[in-house]
């Protein structure tokens, strides 16, 4: 503790003065804390009140219907509060009054509670960040309370100095307000022509043009990268651009397709890319089909479990930079460079009618040219479908069967859509305008990663009442993983915000004023929903999010429990032994993973000696 500095730092935190809004024993709660003299320091993103009596103490409120999933809430640990807490003290009255009111405590399992029975004894539950964490239930009011174990940085950057409570507390507004005001807010309506329904025909005037446009992009190129987002859009692109090349057959042009797996795709998505690839390379094997992936120390289940950062939100959009823009910037500048930009095209399958936001981005690129630039060497970019509706798109690929010989069929992709009623997540925007990429990523894009928490994705829940029930368990995953890393009624992030420190200096960070970074309880939480789900994550990413874990420990000042670490193990299949952290031998734990083990390599070797050996004792009789 004593190598941490808490300091000051200038981030800026939206603090109010009261919040959102109030029920009766909300207001009963907040009486209480005024008559007993906490001082108030604000609230905190609508619903989280910031407290001092001694301590520090936050209370994330969930009124009326709006009640804390229960999936969303680790076990319990069997610990009462009065094992925490003297009833004489500040907090014992509090939690004394709570149950007096009807409200029915609960401590779950959290580091805090592992470091206060450890009793010092285990240095990795030694943290400045300690916080307790404890639920309190009620019908129509639960709140998590959060007494904090420091009393100089108030959480989750609230005001130093206090501030007086708000008189206008007691001004409740009624949950019919609430509904009429939300289904208002809700009311969508789609773009004329951007339905699913089929039209008779396409307009032979806008197909001619088109057919000229693809003609034009082809002739003059030799590299011709078709992006492919696995979406309705993007397969019309790359039918109309095939078939020309198959009237038109030229050895010295170049296809490739391009495709993007984020690593958590939408599986019904990945399994089309996948079946397109398979089926291009079988069809056409002078076609190239490439699939970019985000670096191993940038997925976004590493960026969650491994550097702590909150779930992407609208205002903190880090996954779509590197999740989709920077594996493409990479592949474009290791292969497509090399062939010269003059000679090469990206086809994109972007349509002005999608939406008001893809519109002004498309006449902001492009302009009144046919090409336009990409960042990358200039590499020229083309759309040659910017001015179709989508019911035109559906429209072609229902009557224009693809021209290869089987898979991949336009009728399962239209019948895909139909079920998710979602457009799809375009890599052209990811690639050509990092700006507009991130603005549109979870705003008019309504299916892409099954783990999107930057919007309101309800292809997923479609599917899953129709024709894809065994898609619930992301679903689930995702619910899981927006509420308690991007929530902080959860009680998921720190509190707190790192300043400065480096695994690679191995100086301590200061510790200052912020939202902060997920604990070590959250991330826990998400390991074991994994596991209990069955979600998939490759092996060496969760390697790479535990050594990164293990290497950040010490300087960001965060504790690792063992659940922790069981967690990780689950997820690695290990089983634990007696000997943990002590061997520390890369011979023994070639993984560090605390665990001594051995591969599948390392067990065929086992086995072939201990053969040899009963073959030559065996000869000796």
């Amino acid at each position: 503790m004593e190598h941490y500095e808490f300091t000051e730092n200038q981030i800026k935190v939206a603090v109010t003065e009261r919040l959102k809004h109030y029920n009766g024993t909300a207001t009963d709660v907040w009486d209480y804390l005024e008559k007993e003299g906490f001082l108030f320091h604000g609230v905190i993103r609508d619903w989280s009140g910031v407290f001092y009596h001694g301590f520090y103490y936050v209370f994330h409120h969930f009124l009326n219907d709006d009640q804390p999933q229960e999936d969303c809430i680790p076990p319990d640990s069997g610990i009462t509060w009065d094992k925490l807490f003297k009833r004489d003290t500040v907090a014992g009255k509090l939690f004394s009054f709570m149950e007096s009111n009807k409200f029915r405590i609960f401590i779950p399992e959290q580091a805090a509670i592992d470091a206060f029975l450890d009793g010092d004894m285990d240095s990795s539950l030694q943290s400045p960040k300690h916080k307790f964490q404890i639920y309190c239930f009620q019908d129509r009011c639960s709140l998590l309370v959060e007494p904090y174990l420091q009393q100089t940085i108030p959480p989750y950057g609230a005001h130093y100095e206090s501030i007086q409570y708000p008189e206008d507390r007691c001004q409740l507004i009624f949950d019919l307000d609430v509904l009429i005001t939300d289904t208002k807010k809700n009311k969508r309506t789609l773009p004329e022509g951007e339905s699913l329904d089929v039209l008779e025909k396409v307009d032979e005037d806008l197909l001619a043009a088109t057919r000229e446009r693809v003609k034009k992009i082809y002739d003059e190129h030799t590299l011709i990268g078709l992006l492919h987002s696995g979406g309705i859009d993007s397969r019309l692109t790359l039918q109309l651009m095939l078939e020309h090349a198959l009237k038109n057959p030229d050895p010295t042009k170049k296809i490739w397709v391009i495709s993007a797996d984020t690593l958590v795709e939408n599986p019904g998505v990945l399994k089309i890319i996948h079946e397109l690839r398979d089926t291009l390379r079988a069809n056409f094997p002078w076609i190239e089909y490439h699939i970019v992936e985000p670096k191993e120390d940038e997925t976004l289940m590493v960026c969650l479990i491994g550097r702590g950062y909150q779930s992407p939100s609208v205002n903190f959009k880090y996954c779509v930079r590197r999740l989709k823009i920077n594996p493409a910037r990479v592949f474009l500048e290791n292969v497509f460079v090399t062939e010269g930009s003059e000679e090469t095209c990206l086809v994109l399958g972007s349509r002005d009618n999608e939406s008001g936001t893809r519109k002004r981005s498309l006449t902001k690129f492009f302009g009144d040219d046919f090409y336009g630039s990409h960042p990358v060497s200039s590499i020229r970019t083309a759309s040659p479908i910017r001015d179709w509706t989508r019911q035109e798109v559906v429209t072609y690929l229902t009557y224009h069967r693809a021209p290869w010989r089987k898979g991949a069929r336009n009728t399962e992709l239209l019948s895909f859509y139909s079920g998710a009623a979602g457009t799809e997540c375009p890599l052209g925007a990811a690639v050509v305008n990092d700006n507009d990429a991130i603005m549109a990523c979870g705003k008019n894009s309504r299916m892409g990663c099954y783990l999107c928490t930057l919007g309101n994705d309800k292809s997923m829940g479609n599917l899953i009442k129709g024709t894809h029930p065994e898609y619930e368990k992301y679903y689930r995953f995702r619910s899981i993983v927006k509420n308690i890393a991007q929530d902080i009624r959860y009680g998921g992030i720190v509190g707190m915000q790192r300043k400065g420190g480096s695994a690679a200096s191995m100086l301590p960070a200061k510790i200052g004023r912020g939202i902060g970074d997920l604990t070590i309880d959250c991330r826990t939480h998400i390991l074991q929903a994994m596991k209990r789900l069955q979600i998939e994550w490759r092996e060496s990413e969760i390697l790479t999010a535990y050594h990164m874990v293990q290497q950040r420990e010490s300087v960001e000042g965060f504790p690792v429990t063992q659940r922790f670490r069981d967690a990780i193990y689950a997820l690695l299949n290990l089983k634990r032994s007696g000997f943990q952290r002590l061997l520390c031998n890369p011979v023994f734990d070639p993984y560090g993973t605390g665990i001594d083990q051995f591969t599948s390599e390392d067990a065929a070797i086992i086995q072939r000696i201990m053969a040899d050996k009963k073959s030559k004792l065996s000869s000796l009789k």
